[in-house]
């Protein structure tokens, strides 16, 4: 009777001491199972520094044929009364367990839970030891399966470090922002390394120059260390003390002061008859310092006051398993420190060679011209400008400019780098007007010497050949031919022709100037003049006349028409340069000629 009070009572307060932990999982078994099977669910990953929480529901078996098949030395066959779950060793450091019971009465309960709750401190895959103790016709056996569960690292969401400029031609300045900033906040560290030998151990460095064609991968390292030290759990593995009623094992809590004796951590309440290697969560922050470790069996209530297990002295640099004469426990101390490694690269892409343009017969030329031409000092991937845009489909070496301006070459790389010419001016100068002349008695006359440009030359031609001597504004013809005037303009060296068949007259004679000159006697009065002259001609005929006035060099500055049965003109001077000018009267074929001339 004594016995079944015994073992009632260490049921309860041990499905009491599965409040402390992890406490709260929940059985969800897939239908169909078979009611005599061993069934453990998996675990899901979990990430470094993210808090995890799941349930892992099982079902035990009612007889030794299912544990057979993981544990070869177990009998087959035989019924199982009473399974117990002793401890999970192996768990990843800041993960805690807890089940829903820790006894199980086989003929009525097979299934159970198990929590797994807490934050991983340490990345890896883990495979962990799930012992427990079977009743089989009175014959207690042990028996282990593993449990696995992967922590996968701490994901940064965030890149450490941006660059700006990051790609050009020839040579780039890159701009590095930090994204993972200290704030002024000690425990912070940074290591940059540029890929070029140059390297940089600040939070924030200066804009960064790369003159040499290549790639360059940029390597980022900080180290955040702002979590300090944390007493995760502490494992217990032996004791010196045992339990006062003589039944079971200890009942066990445990007690942390800080360095200065202060009570930090209290695990109460105790385990009950406490399975050795026992973990129990702390999560406490440690600080500089030796700190205090007791280990108490509870027994008050029962017989005496509770029982010292022993008294352990550690630090933030303690090592995992410490003992104190017949205890020994296992410290998790957690220094958390995030690494953030970053890589980025930097592309400094060859530049092209700066070209020329080349212009084998010169940068001018005269409209109608072929002979002006544009040449790229590269055989290839190039591409004319002009005024500053591109000319569309001009992009072979050679090109023909059909308009004055300026005019660039750009050459094209690969990877998209280019580089262009300075700029060349192209001029293309217009053609003086065609100097039309007229055939007036065998005097071969140039119609409009307005049109004429500054600075001009002419050349009376017969044929293809010049007539020597012939520049003025007439040409007196003694034959027949095909007669011709060139103008050019001195300025640009651009020409104007015109030619004509002419029929020679022998009624007049223009080479002695007589007929014309004696019909219309011109009279200049005063003479010299300096602001305007009377010029008298006689009554002209009812259709009137015209006047022209023409300087030294043959150039006609001034023009007009008379009214008819006119007598005379008075003409303005004061406009004309000191001078010798030649004054011209016309009408209906009678011509007269005076000299004025102009002082100032």
């Amino acid at each position: 009777m004594r016995q079944q009070f015994l073992l009632f009572f260490l049921l309860c307060v041990t499905t009491l001491s599965a409040q402390t932990g992890c406490p709260g999982c929940a059985v969800d078994l897939p239908a169909g199972l078979a009611a005599d099977t061993l069934y453990l669910q998996s675990l899901s990953d979990g990430e470094k520094g993210k808090y995890y929480d799941r349930d892992l529901s099982f079902r035990m078996p009612k007889t030794t044929t299912p544990v057979y098949a993981i544990d070869s030395t177990t009998l087959l066959g035989f019924t199982i009364s009473k399974i117990e779950i002793i401890s999970i060793d192996g768990v990843p450091p800041g993960l805690h367990w807890q089940p829903n019971q820790w006894v199980f009465e086989t003929a009525t309960q097979t299934d159970g839970c198990v929590k797994f709750c807490g934050t991983p401190s340490v990345s890896d895959s883990f495979v962990m030891t799930v012992k427990i103790r079977a009743t089989v016709l009175f014959i207690v056996q042990e028996a282990t399966f593993p449990l696995k569960i992967y922590i996968a690292p701490k994901v940064s969401t965030t890149e450490g470090f941006t660059m700006t400029n990051g790609a050009d031609c020839g040579s780039t300045t890159v701009s590095f922002e930090n994204n993972i900033p200290s704030g002024g906040l000690p425990g912070f560290t940074y290591e940059w390394d540029f890929g070029d030998g140059t390297t940089f151990t600040g939070e924030n460095p200066p804009p960064h120059t790369y003159n040499v064609p290549g790639m360059y991968p940029v390597t980022y390292h900080a180290t955040v260390d702002t979590a300090g030290f944390v007493l995760e759990s502490i494992t217990v593995l032996g004791v010196d003390c045992v339990d006062q009623l003589g039944v079971g094992a200890p009942d066990l809590y445990l007690l942390v002061n800080d360095p200065v004796g202060t009570e930090l951590f209290d695990s109460s309440p105790d385990v009950d008859n406490t399975p050795l290697p026992y973990n129990f969560p702390v999560n406490l922050k440690m600080e500089n310092g030796n700190y205090t470790l007791a280990v108490w069996d509870e027994d008050s209530g029962l017989k005496g006051s509770d029982d010292a297990c022993g008294t352990i002295s550690f630090n933030i640099l303690s090592g995992d398993t410490l003992v104190s004469g017949g205890l020994t426990v296992i410290l998790n101390i957690v220094h958390d420190v995030d690494e953030i490694n970053s890589t980025d690269t930097v592309y400094v892409y060859p530049q092209p060679a700066e070209p020329f343009v080349v212009a084998p017969e010169g940068l001018t030329a005269c409209e109608g011209s072929d002979t002006l031409l544009l040449v790229s000092s590269s055989g290839a991937a190039n591409q004319w400008w002009y005024e500053g845009e591109e000319i569309n489909g001009a992009v072979d070496f050679i090109y023909e400019p059909t308009q004055s301006g300026y005019y660039q070459i750009q050459v094209n790389g690969a990877y998209g780098c280019s580089a262009i010419s300075d700029s060349v001016l192209v001029q293309i100068f217009p053609a003086p007007a065609q100097p039309v002349y007229v055939n007036v008695n065998n005097s071969l006359r140039l119609v409009d010497t307005t049109a004429l440009p500054p600075d001009y030359s002419l050349q009376w031609y017969n044929g293809n050949d010049p007539i020597p001597g012939e520049t003025g504004f007439r040409y007196c013809a003694t034959s027949n031919g095909n007669y011709g005037l060139l103008v050019t303009d001195n300025a640009t060296g651009c020409t104007s022709f015109y030619a004509t068949p002419v029929i020679y007259d022998p009624n007049f004679d223009c080479t002695i100037g007589t007929n014309e000159a004696s019909q219309l006697a011109v009279g200049i009065v005063p003479n010299p003049a300096s602001e305007s002259v009377r010029i008298t001609f006689g009554q002209l005929p009812p259709g009137g006349g015209q006047y022209r006035v023409w300087d030294v060099t043959g150039r006609l500055i001034n023009t007009g028409l008379l009214p008819g049965a006119a007598e005379n003109l008075v003409l303005p001077c004061y406009t004309f340069n000191t001078g010798v000018f030649t004054v011209e009267v016309l009408a209906d074929g009678i011509r007269g000629v005076g000299k004025l001339v102009v002082v100032r």
